[in-house]
This record gives structure tokens, sequence and C-alpha cells, in this order.
């Protein structure tokens, strides 16, 4: 991918985002071929976007990286634009500012130090855990905006199908709890009905330790140059599923004694 494919392509993705409408071809040639240009043209919408505001991880399987395509976990920004924080008050948001959402429960972690690059010593776990301020409890809402069966590597450039996250309640002390019996539930109220939405468990995600993920991100920096910053909230996947977005309503994503994270969807 030259400079020209890729500054064409960045317009269109961050075009994309902003407005959410979904792409009916790839805007260019050809998607990226490798890891390299996925990362180099999504580092590219990035900025286009604004600041980074987090990070989403990816493949931190086996399984998952053969079915992806990929030699090692990967991550996608999320632009500061598209984070909210519903400590205080639920998040409010625009169905109109989606195209196909989908809903997934989350555990989250928030940096309070650096991480940068250090090829060839990696991070011990030890290491990253005294980078991390607090756990956060959180809802992803994924989308779409590139078309399907274009493969991995054009969804990472897109942010890896993130549409936005809500990061709900804080908690500094956290290493004591045990992520595979933790209840997760989503459910939605709206005209005087209460219905849940999904249900599952922090052992969806490498069988209940969802730090060990932010770990593996730590060692595989998506942008080589920055590495994890204090600030960034990195998310570290689903713990029930991607059910759709039912429609309008107020949502509660409950992590047991973690808390919740609520939001407000509107049309």
């Amino acid at each position: 991918m030259n400079d020209i494919e890729l500054d064409a392509a960045k317009s269109a993705l961050a075009a994309a985002r902003r407005e959410a409408r979904a792409l009916e071809r790839w805007p260019g040639d050809s998607p990226p071929r490798d890891l390299d240009e996925a990362y180099r043209l999504q580092a590219a919408v990035v900025r286009e976007l604004g600041a980074i505001g987090g990070w989403k991880i990816a493949a931190v399987t086996a399984g998952q990286r053969t079915a992806l395509g990929v030699d090692r976990p990967i991550g996608a920004a999320i632009p500061a634009r598209y984070l909210h924080d519903a400590r205080a008050a639920p998040a409010r948001l625009r169905i109109a500012d989606f195209i196909a959402p989908k809903l997934e429960c989350e555990i989250a972690f928030e940096l309070g130090g650096d991480l940068p690059p250090r090829p060839g010593r990696p991070y011990a776990r030890d290491e990253v855990r005294r980078a991390v301020t607090r756990l956060r409890v959180a809802v992803e809402i994924v989308d779409w905006r590139v078309p399907r069966g274009l493969g991995a590597f054009a969804e990472l450039a897109d942010g890896f199908n993130n549409g936005a996250l809500v990061a709900g309640a804080a908690h500094a002390d956290w290493d004591a709890t045990d992520f595979a019996r933790l209840a997760i539930v989503l459910v939605r109220e709206h005209e005087g009905r209460r219905d849940e939405v999904a249900r599952g468990s922090a052992a969806a995600i490498l069988d209940g330790d969802p730090f060990a993920t932010v770990v593996m991100l730590a060692n595989a920096p998506p942008d080589a140059s920055r590495g994890l910053r204090a600030g960034d909230i990195v998310t570290t996947g689903s713990c029930t599923g991607a059910p759709s977005l039912p429609g309008p309503g107020a949502y509660r994503a409950d992590f047991a004694q973690l808390g919740s994270a609520e939001f407000v969807f509107v049309d």
C-alpha cells in the first residue's frame, strides 16, 4: 500500500466512522495485505479522528490467531471521542450514530503509567499490574463499516469493528476477584418492560484471566512508537457474546460486586 492508496483509504474510513456509513466496497485497489499495513492504516485513521482513548484486544488464543491469520495478539485503538465515562451518570448514545450495533459486556483496565515498547525485554505480569490504576466494567458497542469478507486486516485497519466503549464503575483493588465466577447480566428497560439482553461471565476470557490480555498487548503493542500510555483504557473481549442492539432504551450491565455500566440509547 503506497502513500496515495493509504491516504485515500484513511480519508474514506475516517469519514465512514464519523458519518456512521457502511462502505459498499474497499476504498482503493486492495485492503491491507499484512499486519504492518493494517496497523499503518489504522494509525492514520485514528490521527484523523483525534486522540487515542484506549485499546481493544483480539487474537489472545492460538485458535483465534489461526482463524484471523495473525501470529500474535492484536489491538485496535479506540479514539477518545468514542469513549464514554459512565461513572457519574449513564452515557447517552444515538442509534443514528451507528450502523448495525452489537453489545459486548467486557472487563477493562485503566492505566496510570506508561508501558512504552520494549522489544527483546518483555514486560512481566507484575510490571504491567503496577502500571494499571484501576479496573473498569465496560460495554463495547461493536459496529461494522467495511464490507464483510475482506479479512481481519481490513477490519483491524477500521478499528476492529469498534463503534464506542462505555466505561462504568471503577475499582483500584481487584486482584482477589474470581473472574471465572463473576456473573454478568445486561438488561434493557423500555416502555415499562425490563428484558434480559445477554448473560455470561469473565470465564470467557482466558478461562477467567482477562488481565493476562493486557500483558499480551503490552508485549505486542500495535503502535510501536507509542505503546500503552497513562490514561488508556484497555478492554479485553466479550464475556457475554455480541447480541444486536434491540432498540432504544436504558441499558444496565451488572458485573455483580464490581458494579455496573449504564447507558441510554435514543432514536
